[in-house]
């Protein structure tokens, strides 16, 4: 075994792995998706109270994003905090930097690729060369720099890699914020993480309340172009939020040497009452919006069916922090040991490659939609469920080809000195 291999090999067996946290990346991806299917769901479906109830959940899949964003904060800290923190030094951020572009870059660059073979495709079919306009040069620079969430502009190429941009500006805050955060763990009591993960919950509670509904915590006022300075307020605070919540329970997640044999916490079923707990939120939010507050022009209805997301369902987000603490420290909790099955494992690996491919397949079950004159009832039913398991399967494929091949080539390439 190569120096560079025993490297790779030693970090990766630091930290123990927390299945029912890689199982809920499956959950939180499929949730976006929902978001992204709804009208084709009410389509389906047809207009009643189930389909109301299945919308109402299904319009709040964005709030999968800020799952991901907590659980990224969570997870980089359970597993490089100790390791970085041992011999800390301008190699060690650029290190942990480096990681993380092996992690996310490659398979961004890869679908932003795909997203512009779309593009032509639609221009020699239709033989419209207006389709050609989306594949903007300068913004495709801006995506393969992941700097393309951070100024305000439209969502464009593939529209939902601004969370990549936004986690991007995340790991670099972690590479060097890391210092203080070992420093805080060390003296700071429980109550007063307690304390902080609230005060960095208040700016993101507040101003995701105070935009409009269904501007999903991302966009301006009146306008389909990103708010300026809701992304960093947003990414920054949940991923720190994580971040401290970890250093929170590593009592229990194995962390420091004297760290209880035993965990009272094991066979309670926290997950499962926490994520009930949310849902139930989301829905009374749903149903009572406390404030009708709309974009101008904004269809509110699809065949007598409410599309819109309110924007108090941000107050889940404690939820969703609860959430997360419980699936970590509760093993055999129902939930976690749903979620820590085979099959939710896999799913969570391919999640990120889901999310970023999932975009192009509900494009192309649309067209096939339409080919089959499939637009409502049972036909449309088949299409969906069919566009939902081509969606996994690319990513799959994409995640086995060409995500994990690239992030262990990448990884070698680091010098075998630096450890993160």
């Amino acid at each position: 075994m190569s120096r560079a291999d025993a490297a790779i090999e030693t970090t990766a067996r630091r930290a123990p792995l927390i299945g029912a946290l890689t199982g809920i990346r499956a959950l939180a991806a499929f949730w976006v998706f929902l978001r992204h299917f709804r009208t084709e769901i009410v389509d389906a479906l047809g207009p009643g109270p189930f389909t109301q109830f299945v919308i109402h959940l299904s319009s709040a899949g964005y709030l999968g994003v800020d799952l991901f964003f907590i659980l990224s904060g969570f997870i980089l800290t359970y597993t490089h905090l100790s390791t970085m923190m041992r011999r800390y030094s301008w190699r060690t951020a650029v290190g942990f930097i480096w990681l993380r572009l092996a992690r996310v870059w490659p398979l961004t660059a890869f679908v932003l690729m795909l997203f512009g073979a779309y593009f032509i495709f639609q221009a020699l079919t239709s033989g419209d060369p207006s389709f050609l306009a989306q594949a903007d040069p300068g913004r495709l620079l801006m995506h393969l720099t992941l700097l393309n969430g951070w100024f305000p502009s439209t969502l464009d190429w593939n529209g939902v890699d601004w969370s990549v941009s936004a986690e991007w500006m995340a790991y670099l805050t972690f590479a060097v914020g890391v210092v203080v955060l070992a420093r805080f763990a060390a003296v700071a009591s429980r109550r007063v993480m307690i304390t902080v993960i609230v005060l960095l919950m208040l700016p993101v509670l507040v101003v995701g309340i105070s935009m409009q509904d269904d501007t999903i915590f991302l966009f301006a006022n009146d306008s389909y172009v990103t708010a300026a300075g809701v992304l960093p307020i947003r990414v920054l605070g949940e991923f720190w939020i994580g971040a401290v919540l970890s250093l929170l329970l590593r009592r229990y997640l194995g962390e420091v040497s004297d760290a209880p044999r035993s965990n009272r916490f094991r066979s309670l079923p926290l997950a499962t009452v926490s994520a009930v707990a949310a849902v139930a939120v989301l829905l009374v939010v749903a149903y009572n919006d406390p404030l009708h507050n709309m974009r101008a022009g904004q269809q509110e209805f699809h065949q007598g069916i409410d599309m819109i997301a309110p924007s108090e369902s941000i107050i889940v987000l404690p939820f969703l922090v609860l959430l997360i603490a419980s699936l970590a420290i509760c093993p055999r909790d129902p939930l976690s040991r749903l979620l820590s099955t085979r099959p939710f494992l896999l799913a969570g690996r391919a999640s990120f490659a889901f999310y970023l491919v999932h975009p192009l397949v509900i494009g192309a079950g649309l067209l096939a939609a339409a080919k089959l004159h499939a637009d409502s009832g049972p036909a449309l039913v088949a299409v969906g469920v069919a566009t939902a398991a081509a969606a996994w399967l690319c990513a799959w494929v994409l995640w086995r080809f060409i995500e994990e091949p690239s992030r262990k080539l990448l990884r070698r390439m680091l010098p075998p000195s630096v450890i993160v």
